[in-house]
């Protein structure tokens, strides 16, 4: 990373970025090609022997080119943001700068089959969204007809890094 006074280094306020993130722009290989696609997406943080874990999810479509590229070659990389504003002096070139947070990561994509890991995908990408579950729901009703005809797709994260450029 070039700016190193902008690296987010606390994996905790890297996941607090992405909370406040809504699209997600997922960097795929499509036909030897590079191929970027913005999606909805949710995650879930879990600990795995003592490690925090991230797992992204995302839906689509069951067939397209997202599938085909992911089934082609599942490495992907990802990238989201959120408070990107530029300012700067209204009549003066070369004073503007650009306010964000960011967060890039690399993982392995697998098209899920197994329909509790389905569930808790569309469940991270509700609760992401804003969803509350009613007083007294234990889960979240999907119609099984409109679950034949969405793919869930989870990616495995990596390595994930953030950076950040803030108005003081």
């Amino acid at each position: 990373m070039r700016r190193k006074d902008r690296e987010v280094k606390s994996f905790d306020e890297i996941i607090d970025i992405l909370s406040r993130c809504k699209v997600l722009h997922l960097a795929l290989i499509s036909e030897g090609k590079p191929y970027s696609v913005p999606l909805n997406f949710g995650y879930v943080l879990e600990e795995d022997a003592g490690a925090k874990k991230l797992t992204v999810y995302f839906h689509c479509a069951p067939e397209g080119k997202k599938l085909t590229a992911i089934k082609e070659n599942p490495e992907v990389c990802f990238s989201a943001e959120s408070l990107a504003e530029a300012d700067g002096d209204k009549e003066k070139a070369c004073t503007w700068t650009c306010y964000y947070e960011s967060v890039i990561g690399f993982g392995k994509a697998e098209i899920l089959t197994d329909s509790d890991e389905r569930t808790k995908g569309l469940d991270a990408i509700m609760f992401h969204h804003g969803f509350n579950l009613p007083a007294g729901v234990k889960r979240i009703a999907y119609n099984a007809m409109e679950l034949a005809r969405t793919e869930v797709v989870k990616i495995d994260v990596a390595e994930i890094t953030g950076k950040h450029h803030l108005k003081k």
